[in-house]
């Protein structure tokens, strides 16, 4: 006779990831946040916000693209993410923010247009895979080195 299996459905992996991210966040553990704090106005933490929406909304995209070896649709979701999606940056912004923050957002944007200039080019799922994983170390950096608050 067969040993029954305990099916897990997506619902309790989403139910225990919920109620491990709700411990940690009534915890002390998150009362120890040592990340440095920038504090902004409204207007340029709510652009800062949007924009991190929209790099992991663009990644997403560009990832969904790589798995079909649609190469100009990991380029379309890619662009937005380099200079071209820094338009509308507030002034207040960029006086706000400490040089270390500067020193790794700029050269994420930069790598960003480069990733989507290269899958332009025919550079191979790979090779873009392997560019959007040392830029997201960029981004790992980043949130474990600040966080934002509100004036």
């Amino acid at each position: 006779m067969r040993n029954k299996i305990f099916k897990i459905d997506v619902h309790h992996i989403l139910l225990a990831i919920t109620v491990v991210i709700t411990g940690f966040s009534n915890s002390s553990w998150a009362g120890r946040d040592n990340r440095e704090v920038i504090v902004l106005d409204d207007d340029a933490r709510n652009f800062l916000v949007r924009e991190m929406q929209q790099n992991v909304s663009g990644l997403q995209q560009a990832l969904t693209a790589l798995s079909k070896d649609d190469m100009d649709a990991v380029a379309t979701a890619l662009r937005p993410l380099g200079f071209q999606g820094m338009t509308d940056v507030p002034p207040t912004l960029m006086s706000s923010v400490p040089d270390g923050f500067k020193k790794i957002g700029m050269p994420t944007h930069m790598a960003f247009d480069r990733i989507a200039d290269a899958a332009e080019a025919g550079a191979t799922a790979k090779e873009i895979l392997s560019s959007i994983a040392m830029t997201m170390n960029k981004c790992i950096a980043c949130h474990a080195a600040y966080r934002v608050e509100s004036e």
